[in-house]
């Protein structure tokens, strides 16, 4: 099932922001730089650099929740303290970039090594996972479904 109406890839869900006149608070070059640091030499997907150089210091549908500039630097400890509190039976990896946390019990994150608009996988506490599912096929996907209020969007792909 497709949820992306007409949104394909990043610039597309941009320019539908635009369009709507959702303010966007971008970052800057120096702060695109930080970032990159943090992951261990690997690249982040450029559908992520988008969002982040556009959004990265607040956008107001997520307002609320971690994601921005000033959280993203903690939000993979975040995760994984989340994960040992719950008894977790399955870490992140090296490879795994949390980029959303919703009021420390939930959140998403993709993998460094699948593509420049990865898929992204979701962690709750309180509803007896034991492992990650993929809740989107790309990040474009998961931001214009959680723009739109999809209420399935947290719900696996997988069932």
């Amino acid at each position: 099932m497709k949820h992306n109406d007409g949104v394909n890839n990043i610039q597309d869900f941009i320019e539908v922001l635009k369009v709507k006149g959702v303010n966007m608070n971008p970052t800057t070059p120096e702060d695109i730089e930080a970032l990159k640091k943090i992951t261990n030499g690997k690249q982040l997907p450029d559908a992520y650099i988008e969002f982040y150089k556009h959004m990265g210091n607040g956008v107001s549908f997520f307002r609320g929740h971690s994601c921005f500039k000033n959280e993203i630097f903690i939000l993979r400890a975040g995760a994984e303290e989340l994960l040992k509190e719950n008894n977790f039976p399955t870490e992140l990896s090296e490879n795994d970039f949390v980029f959303w946390m919703s009021q420390g019990y939930m959140f998403c994150f993709f993998r460094l090594d699948e593509g420049n608009d990865p898929p992204i996988y979701y962690y709750c506490e309180g509803k007896g996972l034991t492992n990650f599912y993929k809740i989107a096929d790309s990040l474009s996907s998961f931001l214009y479904r959680f723009y739109l209020l999809d209420k399935d969007l947290f719900k696996s792909m997988n069932n």
